[in-house]
């Protein structure tokens, strides 16, 4: 991999995806589209890698996800797993040692993270957009658990965010019986934010990113962990960390300017701090 520098920090060239980091929006985009843009131990680690980079540069202010060709990811790499024979386990755990770290890097850190979905999320590629905080998706996308296909289990967050999403009646039955959604289907069950027709997916997921990337970027990813906790608290240990959290608030600069903006009733100008 090469590197040059660009927006301040250090880029990479990879082989399986392509990041850019402009106007503080970072970009991921899925590039093994020869391959349904399925998830091997390159894609694993390259997404990683550039997860690292999202939470950590500052002047990225929001992200998304899309993927190159028509299909938004298969899923794992089945051709690899069957290549693996006996030693499919430690195949599998090579693959999710990077794979999970990226994904709870991304579902957790403060810059929200917009997948943009152009054709068919299935098995991890539908656990990856299950985890972003939106999700808006053309008319010809569509959606399929797909793993009991193959006598596996779901791995990539599916497990978790997908009955908070859509209920766990509805969480069993696309995981059981490979139910494929499509868009609209989705949008009805609560799985994706918005479905607009093929040739707007871009702009209005750049709008949307946009939008994002000029908001109180700290306050954006406090509100998402608070909303992932919530299942696990009582009501009252909620109400703790919602306290802990509107304090925490308050110490930052975004905080502070929205307040005193609000007073003089002027609009607020966010710096992501």
């Amino acid at each position: 991999m090469s590197a040059t520098n660009i927006c301040g920090h250090t880029d990479m060239t990879y082989n399986t995806i392509k990041f850019q980091h402009i106007d503080n929006i970072a970009h991921i985009t899925l590039a093994r589209q020869d391959a349904g843009n399925a998830l091997n131990f390159a894609m694993g680690e390259e997404l990683h890698e550039v997860a690292k980079i999202c939470r950590d540069e500052e002047d990225i202010r929001a992200v998304v996800i899309d993927a190159e060709g028509k299909i938004f990811c298969a899923g794992g790499d089945v051709m690899t797993f069957a290549a693996a024979g006996d030693d499919l386990p430690a195949t599998l755990r090579r693959l999710l040692d990077t794979f999970h770290p990226a994904v709870s890097i991304l579902s957790t850190m403060d810059a929200p993270v917009i997948a943009s979905v152009q054709g068919m999320a299935a098995g991890a590629g539908l656990s990856l957009l299950s985890s972003c905080s939106f999700v808006i998706a053309s008319e010809a996308a569509a959606f399929m658990m797909a793993y009991t296909g193959i006598g596996m289990t779901p791995d990539g967050s599916a497990t978790y965010f997908l009955p908070r999403q859509i209920g766990m009646r509805r969480a069993e039955e696309m995981m059981v019986t490979n139910r494929r959604l499509n868009a609209q289907e989705a949008l009805d069950w609560g799985l994706i934010n918005q479905v607009v027709p093929a040739e707007n997916l871009e702009t209005v997921t750049g709008q949307l990113a946009a939008q994002l990337a000029a908001g109180p970027t700290v306050a954006y990813g406090t509100t998402r962990r608070l909303l992932l906790q919530s299942l696990d608290h009582s009501f009252s240990r909620q109400l703790e960390v919602e306290e802990e959290g509107i304090i925490a608030m308050a110490r930052t600069r975004d905080g502070l300017h929205g307040v005193a903006s609000f007073k003089n009733k002027s609009k607020p100008e966010f710096e992501g701090k």
